[in-house]
């Protein structure tokens, strides 16, 4: 999600930064899903690297930096779940990205069927039959033909590609050189980034580099702190309840974010002048992007 929509339902989500590693496409490749094959021409490498000039960080390698939300995994289902199945906040400015599903919004329109038959060798994996190729009377096409045909698809891939743009203008360029020497340059840490996975780190980072940009934005990071900490707080005392070993890793993970919100509170609560080093962003749209109308 972004970061206005983790603040928005800050006391649902527990947010986290997750950083991966996101691979290169060059013309002549064949990127192959399922039973469906493409080899990659100029305009499909050319696409690839537009948006991952737009939306990504190199430093070598690609990288995405985004924010998500981070939960005990046993319990296999959102927060936001109901318990009758429904989304509670799908009327309440749900995240963008639920609404890309099961598109990419990393990858042109012109490759989305290998993502979509990559998606559909999951969903047999999960017993499901949810995506299906060819035209269906009870659903609609997605893709077809190297586009996307559905008018909503293509409208929720757009907005959601434009929210990675202004995430990472506003706070992602700011995070990503305050890792670089730690992380990005660093070849023992970029191994802790799993293939195929993420690196979850504390939004910290992220919460600094906006909370400069004016007094409302401080305050408005100290408050979310504070809503986080009451989260964090409830979900590690439900996980006791439950009592369970696999859920002792993110449990000591959710202590770590506590302990990084906390030490992060403390500085925020200094003077602005005294927190020179932290001061990232310099936009007088950041106020509007935290609090404003988000789409």
């Amino acid at each position: 999600m972004t970061l206005p929509e983790l603040f928005r339902h800050r006391d649902l989500f527990v947010g986290c930064l997750a950083i991966g590693r996101v691979p290169r496409r060059r013309a002549g490749e064949r990127l192959r899903a399922g039973l469906h094959e493409q080899v990659l021409d100029d305009a499909h490498a050319a696409s690839v690297d537009s948006i991952a000039d737009a939306t990504l960080h190199r430093a070598g390698d690609t990288f995405s930096i985004v924010v998500q939300g981070y939960d005990y995994s046993s319990l296999a289902r959102c927060p936001a779940l109901e318990d009758d199945g429904r989304c509670g906040i799908h009327f309440d400015r749900k995240p963008v990205t639920c609404e890309v599903v099961p598109l990419d919004p990393l990858l042109p329109d012109s490759l989305q069927h290998l993502v979509l038959a990559g998606r559909n060798q999951s969903a047999h994996f999960l017993g499901a039959e949810c995506i299906q190729p060819g035209v269906r009377d009870d659903a609609p096409l997605l893709v077809a033909e190297g586009r996307v045909e559905d008018a909503n698809a293509r409208d929720a891939l757009a907005r959601r590609r434009h929210q990675l743009e202004r995430e990472k203008a506003v706070w992602g360029r700011a995070v990503f050189e305050s890792l670089r020497r730690e992380l990005f340059e660093s070849p023992a840490a970029l191994a802790r980034i799993p293939a195929g996975g993420f690196l979850t780190i504390s939004l910290v980072p992220a919460l600094l580099a906006v909370a400069g940009a004016s007094e409302r934005c401080r305050q408005g990071c100290i408050d979310f702190i504070d809503s986080q900490l009451g989260l964090i707080e409830r979900r590690i005392a439900d996980a006791l309840l439950r009592r369970r070993l696999d859920d002792r890793p993110v449990t000591q993970t959710l202590r770590g974010f506590a302990g990084a919100y906390q030490r992060a509170k403390a500085l925020l609560n200094t003077p602005l002048d005294r927190r020179g080093e932290h001061e990232h962003v310099e936009n007088a749209g950041v106020e509007d992007y935290l609090f404003g109308v988000q789409p």
